[in-house]
C-alpha cells in the first residue's frame, strides 16, 4: 500500500468511474446539478477539482486532525515547502551534543581519519572499535548492562551495527578489500559545518537505511511514517505516555500496518507491531536521536510498559505548525 491511498488527488480525470462511492456520494450531495446532466463536462471537471481540493484540505479523524493533503507532504517530503514540520537548518553545538547516535558517527569519522580500519575476517568492526564506541555510554544496552551478554562486537550490540550501515550508505565511506576508509567525500565532511553534517546522517538514517536492518522483522512499522509519528510526538509529548500510545495512534492512520509478524527470531511467535513500532521509532530512533525521554517498566525485551515523554532537544531541531 502506498501513499497515494491517504491522498486524494487535486487534479481530477475527465470522467468519475474511477471515484470511490463514498467519494462520489459526498460530491452529489453537495452539487445534486451534477447528476441532472445539468453542466457541461468542462464545468463538471472545474467542479470536481474544486470539490476535491477542498476536501483534501479538511482535518481526517484517523489522522489524528490532520489533512490528506498533510499527510501526504509527512510521508513523501516531510521537510518540504508546505509540510507541517520544519527543522531548525541550524542547530547549536549544544543541541546536537545530545543527539547520542550523531556523536558516536563523529566518533566513528574521527577514527577513520587517522587511516582506515582493519575489519575482522567476518567483515565486523573489530572489537576494539567496538568496545571503544560503547564505553562512551552515549548509548547503551539492557542485556549487556545486566551481564546478559558479555561480548561488546558489532553482532552484539545493534547501535553499533546501525552506525557501520549508515556510514557505509553516505558516499563518505568505502570498504576497500577488507577495510573502512574515507572517500574523498568523506575527508571534505570532516571541514564541514557540523549542522550541515548532523543533517546528512538523520537524512541517511530516517530515508536510506533500512530500520528493518535491525530486527528483520518484515513489516513496515516504525519507518513507515515516521515524520507523522514527530507530529505525534510533538502534540502529545509534553505529558508521559506508554510507548504503545503512539503506535495505536499510526495504526489507526494506517490500517494496514495492524496485521501480526512472524518472527524470525522466535519460532512460532508473532510480533504485535506496537513491539515493533516500539523497537523501530521509539529506542532505536527517537531515543538514539536524543528526541525522547524514556522510562521502562522493566528489563524485558517483550515489556510493554516503557512511558516516554519529549526532551528538550525535539523542540531544538524541529518546529511543528498546524493549521487547524
Amino acid at each position: 500500500m502506498n501513499s497515494q491511498d491517504y491522498y486524494i488527488y487535486s487534479q481530477i480525470n475527465t470522467t468519475v468511474m474511477g471515484f470511490a462511492d463514498e467519494i462520489m456520494r459526498e460530491f452529489l450531495d453537495a452539487h445534486p446539478d451534477a447528476a441532472r446532466g445539468r453542466w457541461s463536462q468542462e464545468e463538471l471537471n472545474q467542479k470536481l477539482s474544486a470539490f476535491m481540493q477542498n476536501r483534501n484540505r479538511k482535518p481526517v479523524a484517523r489522522f489524528d486532525g490532520l489533512s490528506a493533503e498533510q499527510m501526504h507532504l509527512l510521508l513523501n517530503d516531510p521537510f518540504g515547502h508546505g509540510s507541517i514540520i520544519r527543522r531548525h537548518p541550524k542547530p547549536a553545538d549544544a543541541t546536537i551534543d545530545q543527539v547520542p547516535f550523531f556523536v558516536l558517527i563523529e566518533i566513528l569519522y574521527g577514527m577513520l581519519s587517522n587511516g582506515p580500519i582493519k575489519l575482522t575476517p567476518k567483515g565486523n568492526l573489530p572489537v576494539s572499535v567496538c568496545r571503544e564506541l560503547y564505553e562512551r555510554k552515549l548509548l547503551i544496552q539492557d542485556d549487556i548492562q545486566k551481564g546478559y551478554t558479555k561480548k561488546i562486537s558489532e553482532d552484539n550490540v545493534a547501535f553499533i551495527q546501525a552506525l557501520k550501515a549508515c556510514i557505509l550508505i553516505s558516499p563518505d565511506v568505502k570498504k576497500r578489500g577488507n577495510a573502512l576508509s574515507l572517500t574523498q567525500s568523506g575527508q571534505k565532511s570532516l571541514s564541514k559545518e557540523r549542522n550541515i553534517l548532523f543533517w546528512e546522517v538523520f537524512d541517511t538514517y530516517t530515508t536510506q537505511f533500512n530500520w528493518a536492518y535491525l530486527d528483520h522483522a518484515g513489516a513496515q512499522i516504525g519507518q513507515f511514517g515516521w515524520a507523522y509519528s514527530i507530529y505525534l510526538l510533538h502534540r502529545y509529548g509534553a505529558q508521559e505516555k506508554e510507548a504503545g500510545f503512539y503506535a495505536s495512534k499510526v495504526i489507526q492512520a494506517f490500517p494496514h500496518l495492524q496485521e501480526p509478524v512472524p518472527s524470525t527470531r522466535f519460532e512460532g511467535i508473532n510480533l504485535e507491531p506496537a513491539l515493533i513500532h516500539r523497537w523501530r521509532f521509539v529506542e532505536h530512533f527517537a531515543g538514539w536521536f536524543g528526541l525522547i525521554e524514556i522510562r521502562k517498566g522493566t528489563n524485558d525485551v517483550f515489556d510493554r510498559q516503557a512511558i516516554i515523554q519529549k526532551a528538550a532537544v525535539f523542540s531544538e531541531l524541529f518546529q511543528v505548525s498546524v493549521n487547524r
